[in-house]
């Protein structure tokens, strides 16, 4: 699989984890794991996207390339387009700096995901246990038979009214594969409604009536929105996960 651009959108200025791309994670940072990821996933290029120029030293300490973007991009896919605008890959894999120990096969399959008449897709993994089905941090997708993303929540979506009966739960993977047109109309649309109301820009895409495929993939919850998150992936790392 070859011709795939990856960007990887690393803003310094986070707000529940400010810096958290320079956080260290068994000797290295988080946003050098995530480069090295995209790179063993043999696809194609792989930039960092960043606004800071200490996110710059970094990549350039460990050999990768990274991109000046504006501190003013209203969202990570916003970030990306600017990077990837000027390229010609036709597909473009937006791989979130904050998920620093995924496997190289999680990032193939997602591309794999963007099959004929898809906009875009993205990677789940069955919810684990009940702390992170209630924990808003963790995002939840409902998806139909075919793989195709109906919503996302920061809730525990479905909601079983009557109880009793078994509900399968998937949490969403922050990781997106779009087509070059998809992603360039994705940015030029403004925040929708229910964007805003659960501050999950894939709503947007949904909204809009594009469609979002998911692969279904073996993974553990590595993403790392707030410190706590850091000794987790940590914990895994130990654990020899990566």
């Amino acid at each position: 699989m070859r011709g795939v651009l990856t960007v990887i959108p690393a803003r310094l200025g986070s707000t529940r984890f400010p810096a958290k791309v320079l956080a260290r994670l068994g000797g290295r940072t988080m946003i050098e794991w995530c480069w090295r990821a995209a790179k063993a996933a043999k696809m194609g290029p792989v930039l960092i996207a960043t606004d800071s120029r200490s996110v710059v030293d970094e990549v350039r300490r460990f050999g990768g390339v990274a991109v000046m973007t504006p501190s003013s991009c209203p969202s990570g896919s916003d970030r990306v387009w600017l990077a990837a605008k000027s390229r010609k890959e036709k597909i473009i894999l937006n791989y979130q700096g904050d998920m620093p120990l995924l496997k190289p096969a999680t990032l193939r399959a997602t591309v794999k995901a963007l099959t004929p008449g898809t906009d875009l897709a993205t990677a789940v993994i069955p919810v684990d246990g009940k702390r992170r089905r209630e924990d808003p941090n963790v995002v939840k997708a409902v998806l139909s038979k075919d793989g195709r993303c109906i919503y996302f929540s920061r809730l525990a979506v479905p909601f079983a009214r009557d109880g009793g009966r078994p509900v399968r739960r998937w949490e969403h993977l922050g990781l997106y594969a779009y087509r070059r047109a998809s992603l360039r109309r994705f940015v030029s649309l403004p925040p929708s409604p229910l964007e805003k109301i659960e501050k999950l820009e894939q709503l947007r895409a949904l909204e809009a009536g594009m469609i979002i495929r998911a692969a279904v993939v073996s993974e553990s919850p590595v993403a790392v929105d707030v410190p706590a998150d850091l000794k987790l992936a940590s914990k895994l790392l130990r654990r020899g996960n990566q």
